[in-house]
């Protein structure tokens, strides 16, 4: 008997014929006869079974090979999901298949607009690929396995490993960095101390330099040595001599706080120099300041009433404690032009120092700087200076504020911003009754030396009567031994 073509195979004998040759080649693939899923089975039983069925092509107008042969594609997926899952995949829905799939590393081969349009397969066709799964090869089936949870959890450990390797690493360039900056701090840290003591040093020693050099002048003009002049105010000027009368020359000692002999001795000294032309009346106590350029503009000739003297002697010693530079620039250019000297420091400590090595006739102290504030500087101050004026300058002019500032020894406040109004009005407050301390440094060493003088003269006095009676008796001895 004759065999049948496939065209005039019923389906019956089709159905007959395909299940024969499907359980001689599920034998040749080692596919079991059962139709069980891919879950129960061996792990590559879901593609063998794939396989077997594109092989077979019994559903060529459902799934096929491509023409290629290296890819299938599935024509229409609602057959597909009919049809053919329930038969040989035991999937329920098309997505299901496709995810199976996916966890043998099938993918979906994407098309552009322009390839769909020109797509043999239709618009609707699903085309999946794997690199190992191609046509009439069997052999390549047995490469082809599932993605195992064991594989990502290894993968997840070694990513996992690899993170903490980095981090590790992370952490000890970290802390390397961290080593570096604070050696380099403390190195830092040290230069910064070197300095300070360096300025310090360089300081002490610029004022005892001073000292010196000014000790050296006085001598030289004890002695009559000429200098030539200097760009400060000569000690005889008008303005900064008290009138040379004797009330205001006793008032003036009084100050000082001279004894009774020194007193005369400066008065005889006055009498001999040269006499001066009448001067103003010193400034009394509290005395307004309208009223002493009155008294200073009718005592005063003609020709010196057109530019009115100025309140404060010139001479005073301030220390500005500021750290802020404009302030600093500011304020320095406006005390300069009221006649006083500036020294300038920009923290607590160094003012500390300033006011350990050198006297001031007053002090304007800023509250918030560095290395220490003005309010703790001052109490510290005041353990070994309690007289200078202190006057705080800040912005912070709240009832307990201002309390505090005097609780720690501070006399005034200046509140900020000031003007240069305030600021005179300020040291007129606290200096217009007061003599320089510069001025009563030189009277007391003037002082010294015409005490010293004095008694020099004293010893020569007592000395000169004793010479001619030694004369006189040097013959009668001479008498005696002839």
């Amino acid at each position: 008997m004759a065999p049948r073509t496939k065209s005039e195979t019923t389906p019956e004998s089709k159905s007959g014929d395909s299940t024969h040759g499907s359980i001689s080649l599920n034998a040749s693939l080692g596919i079991p006869l059962t139709n069980a899923s891919s879950t129960t089975s061996g792990s590559t039983d879901f593609v063998k079974k794939l396989f077997l069925m594109l092989e077979e092509n019994d559903y060529d107008k459902i799934v096929r090979w491509t023409t290629k042969g290296d890819s299938f594609v599935v024509l229409d997926t609602n057959e597909f999901t009919k049809e053919i899952l329930p038969k040989h995949f035991k999937h329920s829905n098309f997505a299901s298949f496709v995810r199976q799939l996916n966890k043998y590393d099938f993918h979906k081969v994407k098309l552009s607009n322009e390839e769909k349009q020109m797509n043999e397969y239709g618009d609707g066709a699903w085309e999946f690929k794997h690199p190992d799964f191609r046509k009439h090869d069997r052999e390549a089936l047995e490469t082809i396995k599932r993605k195992g949870p064991a594989q990502k959890r290894s993968s997840e450990e070694t990513n996992s490993n690899e993170t903490i390797n980095k981090l590790e690493d992370t952490v000890s360039k970290l802390k390397n960095d961290q080593k570096n900056l604070a050696d380099e701090l403390k190195l830092m840290n040290s230069k910064y101390t070197t300095v300070i003591e360096s300025i310090i040093t360089l300081k002490n020693t610029n004022d005892r330099y001073f000292r010196s050099i000014s000790s050296l002048v006085n001598c030289l003009a004890s002695n009559g040595i000429k200098l030539p002049q200097l760009d400060l105010p000569p000690i005889d000027s008008p303005v900064l001599q008290p009138p040379p009368t004797h009330e205001a020359h006793h008032q003036h000692q009084q100050l000082l706080g001279l004894p009774q002999e020194q007193q005369q001795q400066q008065q005889q000294q006055q009498q001999q120099q040269p006499q001066q032309p009448q001067q103003p009346q010193p400034h009394q106590p509290h005395q307004p300041a309208t009223q002493q350029i009155t008294q200073d503009t009718v005592d005063r000739p003609p020709s010196q009433t057109q530019s009115p003297p100025k309140p404060l002697r010139p001479g005073f010693h301030v220390l500005f404690v500021e750290d802020d530079a404009v302030c600093i620039q500011l304020c320095q250019k406006f005390l300069l032009k009221y006649g006083c000297t500036v020294q300038v420091a920009t923290d607590g400590l160094t003012a500390i120092s300033a006011l350990e090595n050198s006297k001031y006739d007053i002090v304007f102290m800023d509250i918030v700087m560095p290395n220490l504030d003005g309010a703790t500087a001052t109490s510290i101050v005041r353990s070994f200076d309690p007289q200078t004026p202190i006057i705080a300058m800040t912005g912070n002019i709240n009832e307990q504020d201002l309390v505090s500032y005097l609780q720690h020894g501070m006399n005034d406040i200046l509140a900020k911003p000031f003007t240069k109004d305030d600021l005179y009005l300020m040291l007129q407050k606290y200096l217009s009754t007061r003599v320089p301390l510069m001025y009563q440094t030189q009277a007391q060493q003037q002082a010294q030396q015409q005490q010293q003088q004095q008694q020099q003269q004293q010893q020569s006095q007592q000395q000169q009567p004793s010479q001619p009676n030694h004369n006189d008796n040097e013959p009668f001895l001479k008498k005696q031994k002839v």
